[in-house]
């Protein structure tokens, strides 16, 4: 089975949920950020793979976001957290035009179109 995973390495915590190849959430975890970005983003992905009894080389993809995504070389992509927070809120809610954040250093209004995009923020 093939899997991904979403890792969100923000301020404050860090979370990361993996899906499988039907979008259902497999595992997921969240833990406080810390001073070592690159162990932060490690551990929570480890713990998640471990609570959802899924190994490294059956993840298709990581996706890295939020205000350490950098520090996750072996994420696939970096996305803005804006532009996930309008795609996964879209997803859930497909009426979805207006997301609130409130983040451990800011908080954001994004404003989206029909299509689920960022118009503003």
């Amino acid at each position: 089975m093939t899997f991904y995973c979403g890792l969100d390495i923000g301020s404050s915590t860090a979370k990361c949920v993996i899906i499988d190849e039907k979008k259902n959430v497999v595992a997921k975890e969240v833990i406080m950020t810390g001073y070592e970005i690159e162990k932060t983003a490690r551990e929570v992905f480890d713990r998640t793979l471990k609570k959802g009894g899924v190994k490294a080389e059956d993840v298709k993809r990581v996706i890295a976001t939020g205000y350490g995504r950098g520090k996750v070389p072996w994420a696939t992509k970096s996305v803005t957290e804006i532009t996930c927070h309008a795609r996964g809120a879209f997803h859930l809610f497909n009426g979805t035009r207006t997301v609130i954040d409130i983040g451990g250093q800011d908080s954001k209004a994004i404003s989206v179109d029909e299509k689920g995009r960022v118009i503003d923020f």
